[in-house]
């Protein structure tokens, strides 16, 4: 959505990039002519995959001068593509910058924003999932255990639905909802909009020892996780 509300643009795959006097899109040709249409003459369109097209990291080597700053929202973004752009634009001096409290899109977003999608969460039946909660994850803490780790933060909706046993109506054609989970040695929290969650719901998640935060929580459990495992490095270290 905010890809289309800053550009235009409709299609489902695409990569905006923007400066102080520049803005550029990158999709694949599947959606080539639909950019065409739909960018306006402020737009740069880039072709991935067509020869001579550079890429994000080496058109934002280009035309910014040495030393810029790169910010891009973290939530979007996966760890090693993160490590791998700011690992190219430090070839010309620019500094990769995490902005964890605003995508800034949002910044400007005021009128005409749809709101989150808020349809009810459902209980997928034990006898379609197969194993129940508890059992997926015992299993999931033998892994953590046999990985020396002491939790695992899980983003993917998909995962999040099949080990929690249920499903959403968030994304379209797609039975997944919103939502990250945190699964440790001893506790597992799932952060989701409250109101998608019926007593149903609630009392499944309940009887499977899975705590419930709000959504917009995840950054400051993630603070306390990273200092978990700072603290269970240093003692490992120390053994």
């Amino acid at each position: 959505m905010r890809r289309a509300y800053i550009s235009g643009f409709t299609g489902s795959a695409g990569t905006v990039v923007i400066t102080k006097d520049k803005a550029a899109l990158w999709t694949d040709g599947r959606y080539f002519l639909q950019a065409e249409k739909q960018l306006n003459s402020s737009w740069i369109l880039m072709r991935s995959g067509n020869l001579g097209v550079p890429t994000t990291s080496e058109w934002l080597n280009d035309v910014l001068a040495p030393g810029g700053r790169v910010g891009i929202d973290p939530f979007l973004s996966s760890s090693d593509a993160a490590e791998e752009l700011k690992e190219a634009i430090s070839k010309k001096n620019h500094e990769l910058v995490y902005l964890y409290d605003l995508n800034l899109v949002d910044g400007i977003w005021k009128e005409s924003r749809p709101k989150p999608p808020s349809k009810p969460i459902r209980v997928h039946d034990l006898k379609y999932a197969g194993l129940d909660v508890a059992s997926k994850l015992s299993s999931l803490r033998s892994e953590l255990v046999d990985a020396g780790s002491p939790a695992i933060v899980i983003s993917m909706l998909d995962e999040v639905a099949w080990l929690l046993n249920m499903r959403g109506s968030d994304v379209p054609h797609s039975p997944v909802t919103y939502a990250y989970l945190i699964v440790e040695i001893d506790r597992a929290t799932l952060f989701v909009d409250d109101a998608k969650v019926t007593p149903d719901v609630m009392n499944h998640l309940k009887n499977a020892g899975v705590e419930l935060k709000p959504y917009d929580s995840i950054l400051s459990a993630i603070k306390r996780l990273t200092t978990l495992v700072m603290q269970t490095h240093s003692r490992t270290t120390k053994d």
